[in-house]
């Protein structure tokens, strides 16, 4: 079975523009594929709830707070093959701590393109509605050797009990990230080999993924005896890794048949001792405050979202907690001046005059504009160099494809963005060859989905189909 074409940690943003940060609840949301020999493929679906976002009332024994779960799951020609609608009631917290709370839905599927939903809504608050979409494809190729998805532990032991959150006698609880700052040494994962007709050698390396260097201390080698599923719960020692970009690679190879499979997990860490920055003892600077007025301190910290990076993402969330504005001051002016240094004023003026643009141009009675995908995207490569905008065609929905020159050392990179309920200004990224932007090689079919009736992205045949008024992927080549 295939993996998805990227790690989808994504951070859904709340959709009511007319209320504050504060009201809105908001999640983190990945997904992993693995198989079961009784079932088949199934997909794993983790929502992570930011606590603070959510709404905490009265209960028996403190407080705990109840979020509304829409899953769905589209086939190729927008049929339903999965739904789950239910209410998830949060761990009861015996004090004011609001901690985020974790639910896993599983999904059966058999091989083909799919379409996930997501809708959650606080269930004591009103207009907190948040919703997201992600594409993917599973395959169901019994007879070969391969991998499931890896996927992150936060927390993992034996257990026979039979629950969403067990696999292969492991109880786990699954952790949705991929950045590992300094205070986090260790790296451990999960993962499944199927079709282990005979010995398995089972190799791990780790790589750098900007040099290509090997770390022969990380790597590891062991001879697997064959069974229909191989459950592996492994850990890495991240405490002498430096700074950087990092690829685990796993390998297995049957030594009877010499069937291969390889599956990989890049991930960031964050190890540089000589890089601190105490925000307690920064000045503020008045020009920098006095640039932003105290109802805006909230939105703009979170504006920060996009062009921050993993770890500086989670230190705005749990700052955004405290509502405390003095802080989020001081957490905003360190920003720049750790981004920027001696242009840190000049550099925020800037951004925050790109984040007033997306604000009047992406912006929807749902979204923030940094909220959007547009947004995000603009915030986080600046202008791009062309763009062919759509908004009506006899046969596709609405779309912008945009084009860059250049992106650090990329060369013509490209975003397709499509508005499916042809009502909102909320256009979704659909597909981009960008590097760690999702990637879905089945999006000119569900551009042309508005009119294409039982059309199958997985007919081989679609891909030449021509549709009056289809000239998407004409645009998208152009250079």
């Amino acid at each position: 079975m295939k993996t998805l074409p990227l790690l989808l940690v994504l951070l859904l943003f709340g959709l009511q523009a007319n209320i504050t940060a504060q009201n809105k609840i908001k999640a983190y949301l990945d997904t992993k594929q693995f198989f079961a020999p009784e079932i088949g493929p199934y997909l794993e679906v983790y929502i992570e709830f930011a606590g603070y976002t959510a709404q905490f009332v009265p209960c028996e024994g403190g407080t705990k707070a109840t979020v509304i779960v829409d899953c769905a799951i589209a086939d190729a020609t927008g049929q339903i093959v999965f739904k789950d609608l239910y209410a998830l009631d949060s761990p009861i917290s015996t004090d004011s701590t609001q901690n985020n709370f974790l639910e896993i839905i599983r999904a059966p599927l058999s091989k083909g393109t799919y379409t996930l939903s997501i809708h959650l809504e606080d269930a004591n608050r009103a207009k907190s509605k948040i919703s997201g979409t992600i594409p993917f494809e599973v395959t169901d190729e019994r007879d070969q050797l391969r991998f499931s998805s890896i996927e992150l532990v936060d927390l993992a032991f034996d257990s026979q009990e039979q629950s969403r959150f067990t696999k292969s006698n492991y109880y786990i609880i699954p952790l949705l990230n991929n950045y590992f700052n300094k205070d986090m040494s260790n790296l451990p994962y999960y993962t499944e080999i199927y079709g282990a007709s005979g010995p398995i050698l089972l190799e791990r390396k780790v790589i750098n993924a900007q040099n290509g260097q090997v770390y022969p201390a990380l790597g590891y080698k062991d001879t697997l005896q064959p069974d229909a599923v191989l459950a592996l719960l492994q850990q890495l020692d991240l405490t002498n890794l430096l700074t950087g970009t990092y690829q685990l690679q796993l390998s297995a190879q049957n030594l009877q048949s010499g069937q291969q499979a390889n599956q990989v997990f890049d991930f960031e860490r964050f190890n540089d001792n000589d890089i601190a920055f105490d925000i307690n003892s920064m000045l503020l600077d008045p020009a920098f405050q006095e640039s932003i007025h105290p109802d805006s301190i909230a939105y703009f910290l979170e504006s920060l979202i996009p062009i921050a990076k993993p770890g500086e993402i989670r230190t705005l969330i749990e700052l955004l907690k405290t509502n405390d504005s003095s802080q989020m001051r001081q957490q905003l002016q360190a920003f720049w001046y750790q981004t920027a240094g001696a242009n840190a004023y000049e550099q925020w003026i800037k951004y925050r005059s790109q984040v007033r643009s997306v604000e009047k141009y992406y912006a929807n009675n749902y979204m923030e504009g940094f909220e959007t995908d547009r947004g995000r995207v603009y915030l986080k490569y600046g202008q791009p160099n062309s763009v062919v905008v759509k908004e009506s065609s006899p046969s596709e929905y609405p779309y912008e494809i945009w084009t860059y020159d250049k992106i650090g050392i990329y060369s013509n990179r490209r975003f397709v963005f499509y508005n499916p309920d042809l009502v909102t200004n909320n256009h979704r990224l659909l597909h981009s060859d960008m590097v760690g932007e999702l990637r879905n090689p089945a999006w000119q079919q569900i551009l042309v989905r508005r009119n294409t009736v039982n059309g199958s992205v997985d007919d081989p045949n679609m891909l030449n189909v021509k549709h009056f008024g289809g000239n998407s992927n004409d645009f998208f080549r152009q250079y």
